[in-house]
Parts: structure tokens; sequence; C-alpha cells
């Protein structure tokens, strides 16, 4: 039955009468007689009792009615719920380094799921250069990073230092002191790491050259083998204490090794929101709490 009919039944019982009907719905009297002899053959009951020019519901007319009414109210409810907009979902796409995500997002994510409970946050793990070029994808709307080079439509803020050590099976600083005579074997994250690079820079600063550099693509591995005696890793210095209970290491903070910056990336058109701006917060608040002394 389609809505014509049912709304020209509705509208003949509710003016009382076909005329009447017909001023309402704006159509010609036979227009509203046609359609009510539609329904009635299609239905297979008569719906009035006529007495000469006037319309009384009959039974099948008064159980048929209640039906009418649901119906059209059901297609006015469907039609406005497919015009409304649907509700925006907020969603926060964020990428970060290893190290970032071992040591600070367990604490942040826990206080943005309180703060945010209807927040939709998207991680991706990656390193540096994956996370700059994700960015510029508009597949990230935020990355937390060390940077090796700035790069071109991104703004880099600020964000947290972070302490490195030198960490190996035996005392980093004896066997530093061995240069030339010991070329260490560089244990890092794979290329475009920026604690790699930044290790890398200052081992060139104190003229210590390398015999090899060994890479792999998580500071589990980076750990173990360090911890095995293949050679001295640089790190974060929280990240030794995270994993102090799992490696036996011994960790060397020299003066002239600087911290490094981890910056809040995002495009130059994309501006941090609410949660955004919450999210820096609590990373910037989780780097800032204590670490153990080595």
């Amino acid at each position: 039955m389609d809505r014509v009919l049912l709304e020209t039944f509705k509208a003949v019982v509710d003016e009382g009468g076909a005329l009447k009907a017909a001023n309402v719905l704006g159509c010609a009297q036979s227009n509203v007689t046609t359609r009510l002899k539609q329904m009635e053959q299609r239905l297979g009951v008569p719906l009035f009792n006529r007495q000469g020019k006037r319309l009384q519901l009959s039974e099948a007319g008064e159980r048929y009615l209640p039906y009418v009414t649901r119906i059209l109210d059901l297609i006015d409810e469907a039609a406005a719920n497919a015009r409304a907009e649907a509700p925006a979902v907020q969603r926060l796409r964020v990428g970060t380094m290893e190290s970032t995500a071992a040591m600070h997002l367990p604490h942040a994510l826990a206080a943005m799921r309180q703060a945010f409970p209807e927040l939709e946050l998207q991680l991706e793990v990656e390193a540096e250069p994956a996370l700059s070029q994700m960015l510029l994808q508009h597949r990230l709307d935020l990355a937390v990073t060390a940077r090796v080079n700035e790069r071109a439509g991104l703004i880099y803020e600020a964000g947290f230092d972070e302490p490195l050590v030198v960490v190996a099976q035996e005392d980093p600083a004896e066997l530093l002191a061995q240069a030339p005579v010991y070329a260490p074997t560089l244990i890092a994250f794979r290329e475009g790491c920026p604690y790699r690079t930044m290790a890398q820079r200052w081992l060139e600063s104190r003229r210590i050259a390398c015999a090899r550099v060994l890479s792999f693509s998580t500071y589990g591995a980076v750990l173990g083998c360090a911890a095995a005696g293949m050679g001295i890793a640089v790190v974060p210095r929280r990240l030794v204490e995270n994993q102090a209970q799992s490696y036996q290491l011994q960790a060397y903070r020299p003066r002239d090794l600087a911290p490094a910056t981890s910056y809040f990336v995002y495009r130059e058109e994309w501006q941090p929101g609410v949660e955004a701006r919450a999210l820096m917060q609590e990373l910037r608040h989780s780097a800032r709490q204590p670490v153990t002394p080595l």
C-alpha cells in the first residue's frame, strides 16, 4: 500500500468526508473517491459504509485505522532519521616511536580514556621517517617523535626531553675510554631512528669510530643484544628503567650526551583540538615523572 493511499484514507477519517479531505490534500474530490476504491479493492474489504454522500468507517476500517496511523508515523520518522546529520565521531589518529609507546603512552591513554570516553584513538607505532610521511599523507593527525630533519609542511612543537644513556654488558664508560684502540659495535634501531642519529653524531664528536652498526626493528632486540655483549646502545634512560628486570645491563650517562627532545608534529593546516592538547599534556606529565637513579 503506497503512502498516497494511506494519507487519503487518514484524511477522510480525520476530516469526516471526501470533500473536506480533498481540500486538505489539494486534489479533486473525485481523486479521493478513486483512491478509496483502490484501497478497498486491494484489501478486499469495504473500509467505509456509504450512506448517500456520507462515509462512515466500517468494522474493517476501524481495525485498519490504527495501523495506517502507525505506518505513516514510521514513514515520517524514517525520513527524518535519514535526513539527520550523522553525529561526528571524535577521532584522533596518533603515531609514535616504539620507545614513546612503551614509556609514556600507557599512562597517557588511560588518562585520556577517563577524560574523553567517546574519543576514538587510533595508534600507529613507526620510526620517525614513516611517521612524517603518514602525516603528510593525511593518515595521521599527530605524531610524537624526536626529529632528524624538519620536513616542509609540518609544525614541530617541542614536547619533552628524554635523557639518553649508553648501555652495554660491561661498563660502557670503561669501554669507551679504550678508544681508539677499542672500536665499538653500535646496536641501534633501524635507519632513520633519531636516537641512532644522535648516537652516531655523539660518537663522532668524541672521535670514536664504530666497527659496525647492527640494526634492529624493536628495542627489545637492541637491549637484548647489548645485554649479550654484542656492543653498545644509546637509548632513552627511562627505557632502561622500564626494562631493568628483563635485561642485565650497565648504564653510563655521559655529560656531553645531550637529551633527545621529543616533538609534537602535525600538518601546518591542522590545529590541535582539546583532545590533542590533553594528550600532549599527559605525555609531558609522564615524561616529568622521576626516574630511578642509575
